[in-house]
C-alpha cells in the first residue's frame, strides 16, 4: 500500500513538473539596473522608426492628413470596440478611414491587427473570436494553481490556442503588406522588473529570422495577461505583464516627438499644415460604478479607494490628450491636432454582467451597443472630469 502510495505522489510530481510555473534565469538587482539602459535605447530604436514611418506615410498620403487609432484596455468590454470598429467601417458619410498607426493595450493590442487591414473579413474574423470568448478565451481556474507556480490562478491555454489560430500565417502575410506601405502597429506590456511599460513594434516581432509568429503571439498573450490572474511571460530575461498597468491607452508621442515630426517632416519635403487625426476608443467607461459605501467597513472603503484610483485615471488620460492636440495646434510649426473620443456610457458598469470574466450576453450586447453608436448621428464623446458623472442622452 505505502508504494502504491508513492507511486501516486510520484506521479503526481511528475505531471505538476510537466506543466511547471514560471520560471526566469538567475538575475539580480544590478543586471536589472544595467538593463534599465537597454530599454532606453530600445525604446529610442521604436521611436525613431515611428516617426521614420509617420513622415514616409505623410508623403505618400494625398491629403496631408495622418490617422491615428489608441484601443484601450477592459477585457470581456473590448466587444464595445469590436462592435463600434465594425459600425464605424460600415458607415456611407465619414467612413473609417485607413489608419497609418494603430496602438492598443490590453484587448485593444488583440483588437489592434484587426482594426489596422480594417477590411469586412477582418472585422469580422475578431468579432467573431469575441462572440465565442466564453468558449474560446475564457480562463479556467488552475485547480493547482498553489502548487505550480506560476503567477497566476487561471489556466490559459484555450486562449493560447485562439491567439494561435488567428494569428496565423495568413494574418502574417496580410500585415506585412500593410507594414510595407509604411503603416504600423504598437502596444505595450508592464515590465515588472523595471517598474515601466515596454512598448513593442508588432513588425519588428514578425520580422524576426527565428520563429517571428511565436515571438509575435507570446507578446499578444503577455499584453492581454493581467497580474495575479492571467500567468506572466518572461521576455528578453525580464518578467511581463498587461500594459494596461501602466496606462489604459498608448498615445506614444509627446510634445516634443510632435515637434521632431515636424521637423523631419519639413526635411523630407512635406509642404503645407499636415493635420493629424488621434482617434480613441476607449474599450470601457471612464468612471467607476455608483455605490452605497458603509462608513464604518474599512475593507471596503480601502478596496473602493482602488477602484477610483483606477477609474480616476481614465479621465485624466483622455484630458491630457486633449492637451496635447492643443498644443501641437498651438505650437507646432505645420502640425495641427483633433482628438475623438467613443466610449460606453459609465452607466453600464452597474448592469449585470459588467463585473464578470467574460458573459456571453453581456459582450454580446456590448457589441451592439458599439455597433449602434458608431452608426449615429453622433458617433463621438467628450471627456468629462472625474470630479462629474458623465451623461450621454
Amino acid at each position: 500500500m505505502r508504494v502504491r502510495v508513492v507511486l501516486v505522489l510520484l506521479a503526481a510530481s511528475a505531471l505538476l513538473n510537466a506543466c511547471a510555473g514560471v520560471s526566469r534565469p538567475n538575475v539580480s538587482m544590478a543586471d536589472i539596473r544595467s538593463d534599465a539602459a537597454i530599454a532606453r535605447q530600445e525604446h529610442a530604436v521604436v521611436r525613431d522608426s515611428m516617426l521614420t514611418r509617420l513622415v514616409r506615410r505623410a508623403q505618400s498620403r494625398a491629403d496631408s492628413t495622418l490617422d491615428i487609432l489608441l484601443l484601450s484596455g477592459g477585457g470581456q468590454h473590448g466587444a464595445y470596440g469590436v462592435g463600434y470598429l465594425r459600425g464605424w467601417s460600415s458607415r456611407e458619410s465619414d467612413p473609417m478611414p485607413r489608419f497609418d498607426l494603430v496602438s492598443g493595450i490590453s484587448t485593444g493590442a488583440l483588437q489592434a491587427p484587426f482594426a489596422l487591414l480594417g477590411t469586412p473579413a477582418a472585422l469580422d474574423t475578431i468579432a467573431s473570436l469575441y462572440r465565442a470568448a466564453a468558449d474560446r478565451i475564457a480562463p479556467t481556474l488552475d485547480w493547482w494553481f498553489w502548487l505550480r507556480r506560476t503567477g497566476g490562478f487561471v489556466n490559459t491555454e484555450r486562449y493560447e490556442r485562439s491567439l494561435a489560430s488567428v494569428l496565423n500565417e495568413r494574418l502574417q502575410a496580410q500585415l506585412q503588406a500593410e507594414f510595407a506601405q509604411g503603416r504600423q502597429l504598437l502596444f505595450s506590456t508592464a515590465d515588472m522588473d523595471l517598474g515601466i511599460g515596454r512598448i513593442w513594434d508588432l513588425e519588428a516581432a514578425l520580422r524576426r529570422d527565428s520563429a517571428p509568429l511565436e515571438r509575435a503571439r507570446l507578446l499578444l498573450y503577455t499584453a492581454t495577461a493581467i497580474p495575479g490572474i492571467f500567468p506572466p511571460r518572461v521576455i528578453d530575461g525580464h518578467v511581463h505583464n498587461d500594459g494596461g498597468v501602466i496606462s489604459n491607452i498608448l498615445p506614444l508621442l509627446s510634445l516634443e516627438d510632435f515637434r521632431d515630426l515636424s521637423a523631419r517632416l519639413r526635411a523630407a519635403g512635406v509642404r503645407g499644415e499636415v493635420n493629424i487625426r488621434l482617434w480613441v476608443i476607449m474599450n470601457i467607461w471612464t468612471h467607476a460604478p455608483v455605490r452605497v459605501m458603509k462608513p464604518s467597513n474599512r475593507g471596503d472603503l480601502s478596496d473602493r479607494a482602488n477602484e477610483m484610483l483606477f477609474w480616476a485615471a481614465q479621465p485624466h488620460a483622455l484630458q491630457r490628450l486633449q492637451e496635447l492636440a492643443r498644443a501641437v495646434s498651438a505650437d507646432v510649426p505645420g502640425l495641427s491636432m483633433q482628438v475623438r473620443i467613443a466610449q460606453p456610457q459609465a452607466s453600464l458598469a452597474s448592469e449585470p454582467g459588467a463585473d464578470k470574466l467574460f458573459d456571453r450576453q453581456w459582450m454580446q450586447r456590448l457589441e451592439q451597443i458599439g455597433y449602434e453608436q458608431a452608426r449615429s448621428s453622433s458617433p463621438w464623446d467628450s471627456v468629462t472630469s472625474s470630479y462629474l458623472r458623465p451623461v450621454r442622452p
